[in-house]
């Protein structure tokens, strides 16, 4: 433990760039999630910035969050890992905003890149980076999410509190887009790193699978039924993740 408390105090920060990237990414993300307050009849200059700034607050807490958790595990396991934005999936995002009016608010949330630090990893067997390892500081990112949703639950069942509804759909958002398995690049054939999802998926696909329809299946009874239950999430993921091993993964 005192070990790893080292690691955090010598090694864990965010650059001057990492953080100039997460608020453009932010920003992108709090627009597009707001986008529909702006339109309409009855539009308000300043009630749509309002919007826009409450939103990218609470977009830049959670998605600070997420990073954190992802570089925490990362440093645990003897990785260094630095955020970087996706252009094009910026770009993406606003065409999808302006195409849909904002009834479909997807954004990217960019990648980890992860650099082995050998000091870290010493004793470790063949201790270059390996995939397994990624798969688990991926997971730590959509996981706290999940996590903030259920603290905060309690809270809006006692008091139904749209800030706090506000605040759990964010997280919601955060954690499924991130999941969405694409690799990230600049130009045709030329992928540079990818999301969380990729990196989990690449792992290992079953557990991919068990995640994702866990983590959609989490979010669908939320909006539909304001319910807040891991088990029928995670009933739902295994039950899908059988299917898809039985069908896919058994020779």
């Amino acid at each position: 433990m005192q070990e790893f408390a080292t690691r955090i105090e010598k090694r864990f920060r965010f650059s001057k760039k990492e953080l100039t990237q997460i608020i453009i990414t932010v920003l992108v993300a709090a627009f597009v999630l707001s986008f529909r307050s702006w339109g309409g009849e009855e539009f308000s200059l300043g009630e749509g910035l309002s919007n826009l700034l409450i939103t990218a607050i609470i977009v830049f807490v959670s998605f600070i969050i997420h990073l954190s958790a992802q570089k925490l595990v990362a440093l645990k396991m003897g990785y260094k890992s630095k955020y970087k934005y996706w252009l094009n999936g910026i770009l993406i995002s606003l065409i999808m905003c302006f195409f849909t009016y904002g009834y479909f608010p997807l954004f990217f949330t960019g990648s980890l890149w992860h650099e082995v630090v050998p000091k870290l990893r010493v004793g470790v067997f063949r201790g270059g980076a390996k995939h397994k390892d990624l798969g688990y500081i991926a997971f730590a990112g959509p996981l706290s999410n999940i996590i903030i949703v259920g603290l905060l639950a309690p809270i809006f069942i006692a008091t139904e509190s749209p800030l706090i509804y506000t605040i759990i759909i964010a997280n919601l958002l955060i954690a499924i887009f991130s999941l969405l398995p694409i690799p990230t690049f600049e130009k045709i054939r030329q992928f540079k790193g990818g999301t969380t999802g990729l990196y989990l998926f690449i792992a290992s696909r079953w557990v991919f699978v068990l995640v994702f329809v866990a983590v959609l299946a989490f979010t669908a009874l939320i909006l539909l039924f304001q319910v807040f239950s891991y088990i029928i999430a995670l009933l739902i993921g295994a039950i899908i993740t059988i299917v898809y091993y039985l069908r896919f993964e058994v020779d």
